[in-house]
């Protein structure tokens, strides 16, 4: 089995309705191919996070009527519909960006930063600049960092910039600026990326920037290298809509 076949394979294969022949097939060739591998593990991911939104998240009426009229079991019929609830701009994202990274390998792994990042987003700490306008913090932190901070507005819609203070991950001084995206509060971390490497975590590139996906206490975490700077978002938000995040800021 080709990537070609494997990837047309997978959300029936999570379903569990294939034939056991394909399904075999299928599992032979995730043993022998990390790409198909890590997107069967992200799809695995979004499918959790879509599911433990329960009853809390439901598609409008007239999209469930369009959805159960598909031919397929009525589970298939219903996660399409738990995915669309989400925002699908968001799920698309999900599908069509992922694929394993590739990137340095010495170094401390930037998945042994999530706990950390989720534990600053947790605190809720005090901001010690406000203000609407994220390129007035970036003026804030001249000469209080040793690095340049070009503070990154979101392109999304709903989202909002609310403070900025000085912080660090484990030995890295960090710019942690706070967003609201549709009422939840965001969090971005600005660090160096200085002696760190991709190992150790889901690695998924983004418009040509790899991405370093982890969850802790509840909290997803995302964190992006760019060049030598780390960028770290943390939220209850689905770890998708991090990603898609990735795609609508402007660095």
């Amino acid at each position: 089995m080709i990537c070609v076949e494997s990837k047309k394979y997978l959300d029936a294969y999570l379903d569990g309705e294939l034939e056991a022949g394909t399904m075999l097939e299928v599992e032979a060739h995730m043993e022998t191919c990390e790409t198909c591998a890590s997107l069967l593990s992200l799809k695995t991911r979004m499918k959790s996070e879509v599911a433990s939104l329960g009853a809390s998240v439901r598609a409008p009426d007239g999209l469930r009527t369009k959805v159960e009229s598909l031919r397929g079991g009525g589970r298939r019929r219903w996660w399409i519909a738990g995915v669309a609830a989400a925002p699908l701009a968001a799920a698309a994202a999900l599908l069509i960006v992922f694929t394993v990274g590739a990137g340095p390998t010495d170094g401390e792994p930037v998945a042994s930063l999530v706990e950390e990042v989720a534990q600053r987003h947790a605190r809720e700490l005090p901001m010690e600049v406000r203000g609407s306008d994220p390129t007035e913090a970036s003026s804030w932190f001249r000469g209080k960092v040793d690095f340049p901070v070009r503070a990154p507005s979101l392109a999304l819609e709903k989202a909002s910039f609310q403070g900025a203070r000085l912080s660090n991950v484990r030995s890295h001084q960090a710019a942690h600026m706070v967003y609201n995206v549709d009422g939840h509060r965001v969090t971005l971390m600005i660090f160096p990326a200085q002696r760190l490497s991709l190992g150790g975590g889901d690695v998924v590139r983004v418009d040509g920037k790899d991405v370093v996906l982890g969850r802790q206490n509840g909290y997803n975490v995302a964190v992006m290298l760019d060049g030598d700077m780390a960028y770290a978002l943390s939220s209850d938000l689905p770890s998708e809509r991090l990603v898609r995040m990735f795609t609508d800021i402007s660095i």
